[in-house]
């Protein structure tokens, strides 16, 4: 889905990109920090491999293991990626490598003349999403750029943004825009009368920008920090919606191109957790008819159509959902960006051409970094679970990094000699990993709000203390993967055969 055909495309992007849009001057809504999923979601960038056609380049924040590139070349894409870190010279600079999106850190790393990097000049950069740096970085390294400018995408991706377009087209629960705590105050306690509401941070992403309050002692302790927030200077900005009892979620994606014109790409069922994103499946005939028969297309059309009239041409995601009771809920909110369901429909795009279909899933898991991605593959074909491009079935893994970021990272090439149990006390901060020197990392749930983010999952397990100096620390990770099968059965007892196999080998699941 190349948006200038016939020339080498880069792909690359920071998938948490509403950090980087978000006011630093907004209040914002209490969180429990999780360090270990906000490592996993900057190592997300490998799964965008699926885009790749030949001859095009893919840089992602951390090295992809060599196993895993190996791997996927035999499944036919064979992008040219960066064999060191994107880190490495922030890391050299002392910069804040943790905050650092990818388009700041490749610009940081011209200075060193591009050692282990693909020729990147005349290529069209196609990002996962538009973010600071980003000019910069293609400046510096010859890059051609063909987005927006990043104020519009920045515009067209704030929950404010879907409220009030959603209210020009005449739709339901546009939601209540509130900018002081004494509007959140007020608008709240109308909508406890009705029952249950959610507010949303503009710029929220992958549950952690929603709460869903039940009642009025839960809504005065949010107004009471809201208030404290705006007695230090911060700015009061929130949506403000009713809570809907939804039956399912579903996402559109569709691209406008540069002359406006809207292609509906697919549509996907999607199934959350907690406002996380869980997994992308393929709808059935039914389903699609209904949508055309109820007018979701051309609504989605319209939607394309404004996007265009303000600005913003690219990739979009709509949210969506089905009601209890059987309503229509077309428009939750706008992502103006690529999205996991897009990468989903990459990866339909390439079974159809082998007539088979998958499931984009994730399993976030507690382990110790032992066994290495190498042996995970190879275990995973000794118990025939492995897809490798032949069989009618099996386990696509999409990526190494997010399931070892934050167990020191380690694969069969880069085995790290004498690693210590115990990850080192800034592994998180750096992605989890040893020096950069020491290993290239092998190896999130976007609860993508009934929404199609990107990921994260709420706080979990990300390392224990070492038991009695006999067990490895462990960490959280996270395991893409498409599960190719021909229908539930056999998808089912190919889930069953994948967990038991997860279990065997010391892997916890936590989701």
């Amino acid at each position: 889905m190349n948006a200038i055909p016939n020339q080498r495309h880069l792909y690359m992007g920071t998938f948490e990109a509403e950090a980087y849009w978000r006011d630093a001057q907004l209040a914002s809504l209490p969180a429990l920090p999780d360090r270990a999923s906000s490592a996993i979601v900057a190592a997300m960038d490998e799964l965008l491999f699926s885009f790749c056609q030949p001859g095009d380049a893919l840089l992602t924040r951390y090295a992809m293991s060599p196993v895993h590139r190996q791997y996927i070349a035999e499944l036919g894409f064979q992008p040219a990626v960066n064999e060191r870190d994107l880190t490495d010279g922030m890391e050299q600079a002392g910069g804040n490598v943790s905050a650092a999106s990818v388009f700041e850190l490749l610009d940081s790393l011209k200075a060193d003349g591009g050692e282990d990097f693909p020729q990147l000049e005349g290529c069209v950069l196609s990002p996962f999403a538009g973010l600071p740096y980003v000019e910069e970085a293609a400046r510096a390294w010859g890059i051609t750029l063909h987005q927006p400018p990043l104020e519009t995408i920045r515009k067209v991706n704030a929950k404010t943004y879907s409220s009030d377009l959603k209210r020009s087209l005449g739709l339901r629960n546009p939601g209540h825009i509130v900018t002081s705590f004494a509007d959140v105050a007020e608008a709240g306690r109308k909508l406890l009368r009705d029952g249950s509401f959610l507010i949303k941070d503009d710029f929220g992403v992958s549950g952690k920008g929603n709460l869903h309050i039940t009642s009025t002692q839960m809504l005065d302790r949010i107004v009471s920090y809201l208030r404290e927030q705006e007695r230090k200077g911060k700015q009061v900005l929130f949506l403000l919606e009713p809570f809907l009892e939804k039956e399912r979620d579903f996402s559109c994606q569709f691209s406008i191109g540069d002359d406006g014109r809207v292609d509906i790409l697919s549509v996907q069922w999607l199934a959350n957790t907690q406002f996380a994103y869980r997994e992308s499946l393929s709808p059935d005939e039914a389903f699609m008819e209904r949508l055309e028969r109820e007018g979701y297309f051309s609504l989605m059309q319209d939607v394309g159509r404004q996007l265009y009239q303000d600005g913003y041409y690219g990739d979009v995601c709509i949210d969506s959902m089905t009601l209890r009771g059987g309503k229509l809920e077309p428009i939750i909110e706008i992502n103006a960006r690529k999205s996991m369901s897009l990468i989903k429909h990459q990866l339909d795009n390439f079974l159809a051409a082998k007539n088979m279909r998958g499931t984009l899933t994730n399993y976030s898991l507690s382990h110790d970094g032992s066994l290495s991605y190498e042996e995970l593959l190879e275990g995973l074909k000794c118990e025939g679970l492995l897809f490798t491009g032949e069989r009618e079935e099996g386990v696509m893994p999409l990526g190494a990094n997010t399931l070892y970021v934050n167990t020191g990272g380690r694969d069969g090439e880069n085995r790290i000699v004498g690693h210590p149990s115990t990850p080192s006390s800034n592994a998180t901060e750096r992605g989890g990993r040893s020096s950069a020197k020491q290993v290239r990392v092998s190896g999130m749930s976007a609860d993508h709000g009934g929404s199609e983010e990107n990921g994260v999952a709420k706080p979990g397990l990300s390392g224990k203390t070492e038991a009695a100096g006999s067990e490895r620390a462990r960490g959280k990770g996270r395991l893409y993967l498409e599960l190719v099968a021909a229908g539930d059965e056999e998808k089912m007892r190919l889930t069953t055969k994948l967990e038991r196999f997860l279990a065997e080998h010391h892997f916890t699941v936590l989701n």
